[in-house]
């Protein structure tokens, strides 16, 4: 072939992991698209010489606009690489590992530019020309794409049945490690074959969970934190509140992981979640207090926080009263340093249709504080223990059955695309999602029809109140409201018959009476 002097020469590398870039895989790309070069007496451009490094092109990632590949398609695409030129790759499946039509629509864009695709591996010159008057070269391109796809399909499968073969073993306990990939607070100890836990940083996070129970809100924390010179555990060079936030919600702080997996289904890379797997690391925080700053933190019970997060709790009850009549919350309100605070249903102050009706704030508090040992003597046993073990190895069974399921859409689009089949994938990853988020929903309500659990937490608010009955101005009013929190769901401040209702979270009630009439006027 008669190659032209002044013809551009490019070069394009990949490699699919970091590791093969520690090893032979792009020195001997390199090299070999220096040799070709100089072999028949051309320049190599290195300068616009294009790779990706650890970057896999089964999913053709390499192909999106902000890789190496991309970039170069996208100078072809605007005329920037002239006419003439050629790009040296080590073999065709560097370019695309996808199904072969997509590969083979890569391959034209590239030709359709005028550049000469050169295989260094085989010596093959690939040009739209050849492509469209050589069948046999069509032929051969055709087939190491679908070669180069089928490769990589099959090392997908295997990994990924060997992710899955190991989430089985740590769920059952089997031994062995599910992966290295350890929590900032934790390190692997090669030889011990264990892990250990950096007690400086498990300590911060100790203090995260004992503050959020103490009632303090996240941004005081991570002011706190800040001011005390505590070193975040990234590479963010100070404590926000997302930080402290996303601590109060990893369940690794008490051992449990929750493994993943990359689903390309919908075109788009996002990682799935599974079902958790308990004892993965050592706890550092106990149960009873993760479980506590879950049910402070989660939707059933309205935070006090918010953008009101600098303020102090005004009553032991924030964010737990509830209206009699309509539900809504009840909120404080005082008019004037003459008047005692009282608690008025939302929806009548709002003048949304209730009845408005106050309660004086104290004589609420006072009332529990006088009765809160008929809190310790009513925990309720809560369901059936055995009945909760049966359901959540039911909605276990299920759910695995559905992960299958899923994964055999998910095959079945990646072979034949279709709407059809991708509302189908949709449909059942919405179910699973249900099925997750019920499960762990039944996790904790196994956890907290401990009563053992239950009578830790109370016996927390119970020191509290002990003391604020001795000494009422000692009254830590946003402890004791982070500890009802975490065991009841709400309160329902009856002013008919003058009595607070204190729902417990796992089912019931216990009645504390704070005025002694039957039925208050409207």
């Amino acid at each position: 072939m008669n190659y032209r002097s002044m013809a551009k020469v490019y070069s394009y590398a990949r490699w699919s992991s970091p590791e093969q870039a520690q090893g032979d895989s792009f020195r001997r790309q390199s090299e070999a698209a220096a040799k070709w070069a100089a072999r028949h007496g051309l320049e190599l451009d290195t300068r616009l010489s294009f790779r990706d490094e650890g970057v896999s092109a089964y999913r053709g990632t390499n192909a999106e606009e902000d890789s190496g590949l991309g970039s170069f398609l996208f100078a072809c695409n605007r005329g920037l690489i002239e006419p003439g030129s050629y790009l040296l790759v080590e073999s065709l499946d560097r370019i695309s590992r996808m199904t072969p039509r997509r590969a083979q629509r890569i391959v034209s864009d590239i030709v359709d530019a005028g550049v000469t695709i050169v295989t260094l591996n085989d010596g093959q010159e690939y040009t739209a020309a050849r492509l469209d008057n050589d069948p046999m070269a069509l032929i051969v391109s055709l087939m190491v794409a679908w070669r180069a796809h089928e490769e990589s399909k099959t090392k997908g499968r295997r990994v990924a049945a060997a992710w899955e073969a190991k989430r089985q073993k740590a769920r059952a306990g089997q031994g062995g490690i599910y992966t290295r990939r350890a929590p900032a607070w934790l390190s692997w100890d090669s030889a011990g074959e264990r892990w250990e836990v950096l007690e400086d940083r498990a300590e911060v996070i100790r203090g995260i969970y004992r503050d959020k129970l103490a009632g303090i809100g996240e941004h005081q924390i991570a002011r706190r934190l800040n001011s005390e010179g505590v070193r975040p555990f990234g590479r963010a060079r100070q404590w926000h509140r997302s930080a402290v936030a996303k601590l109060l919600e990893f369940p690794a702080v008490i051992g449990t992981m929750v493994p993943g997996r990359l689903d390309y289904s919908t075109g788009r890379k996002r990682r799935v979640a599974e079902e958790p797997i308990r004892n993965a690391f050592p706890a550092i925080v106990t149960e009873a207090d993760w479980l506590a700053v879950r049910a402070i933190k989660d939707g059933s019970t309205a935070a006090v926080r918010g953008r009101h997060a600098s303020r102090a709790v005004s009553h032991i009850l924030a964010g737990l009263a509830r209206c009699p009549a309509c539900n809504s919350t009840m909120t404080r309100v005082s008019k004037g340093s003459r008047s005692r605070p009282k608690l008025v249903c939302v929806a009548a102050k709002t003048g949304t249709g209730c009845s408005y009706v106050s309660v004086p704030v104290h004589e609420v508090e006072d009332a529990i504080i006088r009765d809160w040992g008929a809190l310790l003597e009513n925990v309720p046993a809560g369901p059936g223990e055995g009945g909760l073990d049966a359901e959540h190895d039911k909605l276990a069974a299920n759910i695995a059955g559905t992960e299958q399921h899923l994964m055999d859409l998910a095959e079945a689009l990646e072979a034949a695309p279709s709407a059809a089949g991708a509302k189908r994938l949709a449909r059942v990853e919405a179910e699973l999602r249900t099925m997750r988020a019920d499960l762990e929903e039944l996790d904790e309500l196994r956890a907290m029809a401990d009563r053992g659990l239950l009578r830790t937490r109370l016996g927390d608010v119970a020191d509290l109140l002990s003391a604020a009955d001795d000494d009422p101005a000692s009254l830590d009013r946003a402890a004791v409201n982070a500890g009802l929190r975490s065991v009841f769901k709400g309160a329902i401040v009856d002013y008919r018959s003058g009595r607070v209702r204190l729902q417990w979270r796992q089912g019931g009630e216990v009645a504390i009476i704070y005025a002694w009439r039957d039925v208050l006027p409207g």
